[in-house]
């Protein structure tokens, strides 16, 4: 019985576009390439928004075999990025439904145009500082972790998408098919929350220079 045939190697330039649209006519190989390019950025957000690495594997697994199973379904209309980020979201939130588990510790800046802002939050975990003013910093990020887990589920996925992933606001919107003002509503209402929570803790003052 004769061997199936084995396809051809991809070429190593093949765009995203060019593989997606391998993809939705049944290539595996492409899509396997598809994952090889998305499997660590949807694993960090997974992390991010579930907090375990093993339930952000199998989030990751099982987005996959959810997009490999509806790729047909995929129009362009958004990123391919966007669309898996889409469904790597609402396979969290099914997990967290089951079993409610808190964010990874990450960084926080007050709200400003864009949703983003330099500031003293956002300094406590960066890099550059010297060690004391470092250990400090750690201390407070940890804080913010705690209190990033109590948000609720679209402030803490639209949180974690901005400060975490560096999505811009209108991906974010896509992801959620809502437009940029809700986003903006969610951050301001996710940081001024956890502003607060730090305000009562250390006062007005944050311990970090």
């Amino acid at each position: 019985m004769a061997e199936d045939p084995v396809p051809p190697p991809r070429e190593a330039g093949e765009t995203a576009d060019e593989l997606v649209q391998a993809a939705r006519g049944g290539d595996q190989a492409a899509f396997g390439r598809l994952v090889e390019m998305h499997q660590r950025p949807l694993t960090r957000l997974t992390h991010r928004l579930l907090g375990d690495r093993d339930e952000a594997d199998g989030a990751v697994q099982d987005t996959f075999i959810k997009a490999w199973r509806s790729i047909r379904t995929f129009r362009g209309e958004c990123r391919f990025g966007t669309w898996l980020a889409r469904i790597a979201v609402n396979q969290c939130r099914d997990q967290l439904q089951r079993k409610r588990l808190v964010v990874a510790e990450g960084q926080l800046g007050p709200e400003s145009r864009d949703g983003k802002g330099g500031s003293v939050l956002e300094r406590a975990v960066d890099p550059s500082p010297d060690l004391e003013e470092q250990a400090v910093g750690r201390e407070l990020a940890r804080k913010i972790a705690e209190h990033i887990g109590g948000l609720p589920d679209m402030q803490r996925e639209v949180f974690a998408l901005r400060y975490y992933e560096d999505r811009p606001l209108a991906e974010i919107a896509a992801l959620f098919g809502v437009n940029i003002g809700t986003v903006k509503t969610h951050l301001f209402r996710a940081t001024h929350r956890i502003q607060k929570a730090l305000e009562a803790i250390y006062g007005p003052r944050l311990p970090i220079s």
